[in-house]
């Protein structure tokens, strides 16, 4: 009988302690309990703050302890002085708010090779001034086999007041090579006779699908302007360098990096518009030499004329390039362009692709515009249906974005489907479509919607699409434009009130959610990022202001102090 009871005695002893045990390391994650051992001694503190932690409660701390990366604790200082050691980097905040690190969740970060290695024409106003930049650069660079640059989106309004064709105007500067100049949207090209004549493009060529060559009313010869980029590449595909090299990809990369920080950027989801691998090889590069200093998600472009015929060059890209900060899961499609009333892909085809990249475990990235009355978003959610039907629902976070123009009714689609909208909130406040008017706005960017029907909205930049990218790529003015729906550069506190259709507008909250926990999530990464919780990486921003309060027309000038990634100091604003 004594060993009976001695067993049972021994059996309650081992089960108590394993339960307590248990209780004590939950409760030391948020609190202090008991001696701190060394190797709960944390590499960083930050103390005396304001911790906005965006965790499911959207609660306020005052510390928090970093160590190996990831969070160890958070809470008041008095918990958070317990894990301080001899080596412990201590930052006193003495009130500045912290934030996790924002996400963008449309971001081509490595067309920063434009302005690193292509000449921009974008400073320049007058066609003389264009011209003769073109010049100076081939003076410059008396070797070249290609001129390559960025701007000139004014070429019709030139071409037109000169009376030549816009291929003409180059030829004028640049006869002999081929010369390939993108629009700031990267939708269009103008190009040269030489460029034309190398891709053999002429007024028999037919356009190709989702593309439009533009020609002469009267000849119907090409005039070098090419929309789309089934057109683009007509051309791009056949210049003598194509494609930037590896070590160029990998010079943007490190470059644009510190932009990220300098924004507070930690994490980024990159859709590829054209067929590389030499940046993928650059990220394989980077990664391995523990240089990336930002969370990847890369998308790879599908081409609208090839179909299901892509999915294994694909799949095989996706098992080949897979690092510890990048990472392949996504396709790009563009379901429309930027201009006109065209959709890129047939219906039928674009149902079975998606279909079938959905069965291979992709997650599918649609770009999705529209205008008013024409909603291509509409047959991005018919694809994602399709696919749904056919290979039943699962986990797969799809993603539309831009959706400028989304039916009022297909909003509670995207909460049915899983798909997440991904919009650029820092161009709701530009004039695009001012001449919609009424009713007509209902469907123009929503965004209030899409909380109020409980959907995961992920903000975005899409860096560097437009001539302002590098106000638009900063998160805080997403942030502002988002709640404000008014141009952040001329809105002052008491103009507020011009905002049309404000059932849009979102709560600073909301808008902050969609940059943190949504873009986390969108990224598959909500478990590792998006909030400061203990046991998640420490992606963390320092910022000059607490966003809480101040007018929400200051937002987008509040600046970022400091960035971690990882609990690594990337970025330190020299004021500081």
């Amino acid at each position: 009988m004594k060993k009976k009871y001695f067993f049972l005695f021994f059996i309650a002893l081992l089960f108590s302690s394993v339960f307590t045990g248990c209780s004590l390391e939950k409760k030391s994650s948020n609190n202090v309990t008991g001696k701190v051992t060394s190797n709960q001694t944390a590499d960083l503190i930050f103390k005396n703050g304001e911790v906005y932690t965006v965790d499911k409660d959207r609660s306020w701390e005052k510390a928090v302890a970093v160590k190996n990366g990831k969070i160890l604790y958070v809470g008041d200082n008095k918990g958070v002085a317990a894990f301080k050691g001899n080596d412990t980097r201590v930052i006193d905040l003495k009130g500045k708010m912290v934030m996790p690190g924002f996400t963008d969740s449309h971001n081509h970060a490595y067309l920063m090779a434009e302005s690193l290695f292509w000449l921009s024409l974008n400073p320049y106003s007058t066609v003389e001034k264009r011209q003769q930049a073109i010049k100076d650069y081939l003076k410059e660079h008396p070797n070249i086999k290609q001129l390559r640059g960025v701007g000139w989106d004014d070429i019709k309004r030139d071409s037109k007041s000169r009376g030549l064709a816009p291929k003409e105007l180059l030829d004028q500067v640049v006869p002999d090579i081929p010369a390939v100049f993108i629009s700031n949207g990267h939708h269009s090209i103008l190009v040269n006779s030489k460029a034309l004549e190398i891709a053999g493009i002429d007024k028999n060529t037919p356009d190709p699908q989702g593309g439009t060559i533009e020609r002469d009313p009267k000849t119907g010869e090409p005039t070098g302007i090419l929309n789309e980029f089934s057109a683009e590449n007509l051309v791009i595909n056949v210049l003598p360098q194509p494609d930037y090299t590896v070590k160029q990809y990998k010079k943007t990369l490190l470059t644009w990096q510190k932009t990220a920080a300098e924004d507070g950027v930690t994490s980024v989801f990159v859709p590829v518009h054209y067929p590389t691998e030499s940046l993928l090889k650059a990220f394989k590069e980077l990664d391995n030499a523990g240089k990336l200093t930002v969370r990847y998600d890369l998308g790879l472009w599908a081409d609208e004329n090839k179909g299901t015929k892509q999915i294994g060059g694909l799949k095989e890209l996706r098992d080949k390039y897979q690092g510890k900060s990048y990472k392949i899961d996504t396709i790009k499609i563009f379901a429309d362009g930027v201009g006109e009333n065209k959709l890129v892909w047939d219906q039928n085809v674009l149902e079975k692709t998606v279909a079938a990249l959905d069965k291979e475990g992709f997650r599918v990235y649609i770009h999705a515009i529209g205008n008013q009355g024409f909603y291509p978003s509409h047959n991005a959610l018919d694809a994602f249906e399709y696919a749904a039907k056919l290979n039943g629902k699962r986990d797969s976070r799809h993603v539309i974005t831009h959706l400028d123009w989304v039916k009022e009714d297909d909003v509670a689609r995207f909460k049915d489907l899983g798909v997440i909208p991904a919009p650029q909130p820092s161009w709701f406040g530009k004039d695009w479509y001012t001449n919609v008017r009424g009713e007509g706005l209902k469907e123009l960017n929503h965004m209030g919607s899409y909380f109020e029907a409980g959907i995961p909205v992920a903000s975005s930049s899409d860096f560097p699409s437009t001539d302002t990218f590098k106000r638009d790529m900063y998160p805080l003015t997403g942030l502002e434009v988002g709640i404000t729906r008014l141009d952040p550069d001329k809105t002052t506190e008491d103009g507020l009130n011009k905002v049309v259709w404000p059932k849009e507008k979102a709560s600073l909250e909301d808008m902050i959610t969609s940059y943190t926990i949504n873009g986390a999530h969108l990224i598959f990464q909500e478990d590792e990022r998006g909030s400061i919780e203990a046991g998640k990486k420490a992606d963390l921003i320092v910022l000059d202001k607490n966003l809480f309060q101040i007018p929400v027309t200051s937002i987008g000038e509040a600046k970022v102090l400091m960035t971690f990634f990882e609990g690594k100091e990337v970025f330190r604003h020299p004021n500081y």
